[in-house]
């Protein structure tokens, strides 16, 4: 990740619900193989176990190239606990964002990992993959987890969940880290770069 992305000042923290029985497990973007999306459903099973009432929520277009997630739900039984809302607007977003109890991205490769930056700007506790950009983009706001090992996932899935010292440690630390991610930041390193290659040339 040699030049950032960033994240606009529209997402921050908001008002969280207090008044649900069920809690929130995000998922926001495709659900391209390399998202490893079905494994969030098998965590989702993992979680109900541990004696948590949740929910999975994914947030994006669905994709016919790609039905293992929903139908690792049917085999698992897990349909009556899964929301698909499909494409949402910007500002049902940051809602989404602002509403969920945990972030998860278990990616088994990411560039970068925007929607992580989101949701820790909106003060989402985060869990995501240790691999690929994501640690570097997360540092130590967000639990990082092997995506290939299905008990660390629910471990930290469950640990966000139900411990509401370790949830807010996270929130506070995914706002600050967030701050950092800005678009001018970007636009900065990005002129930079341009500036370094036109020299070297």
């Amino acid at each position: 990740m040699s030049i950032p992305e960033g994240v606009t000042s529209d997402y921050k923290p908001g008002p969280r619900p207090t008044d649900r029985d069920a809690k929130i497990i995000l998922y926001v973007g495709r659900s391209d193989p390399y998202k490893n999306l079905p494994r969030l459903v098998e965590a989702l099973g993992g979680v109900r176990e541990e004696g948590i009432n949740a929910r999975l929520r994914v947030v994006g277009s669905p994709d016919p190239r790609y039905p293992q997630a929903p139908r690792r739900a049917r085999e698992l039984g897990l349909e009556p606990f899964i929301d698909w809302t499909g494409y949402v607007s910007s500002d049902q977003l940051i809602k989404e964002y602002q509403t969920a109890d945990v972030f998860c991205l278990p990616s088994r490769y990411e560039g970068f990992g925007l929607t992580l930056l989101e949701a820790m700007a909106c003060g989402t506790p985060c869990v995501c993959s240790n691999i690929g950009s994501l640690p570097e983009v997360a540092d130590d706001a967000a639990r990082k987890v092997d995506p290939a090992i299905l008990p660390e996932l629910v471990s930290a899935l469950t640990e966000v969940l139900s411990r509401p010292e370790i949830a807010e440690d996270l929130a506070r630390r995914g706002v600050e880290r967030a701050a950092q991610f800005t678009w001018e930041n970007t636009a900065r390193k990005t002129i930079e770069a341009y500036r370094t290659q036109a020299l070297e040339a």
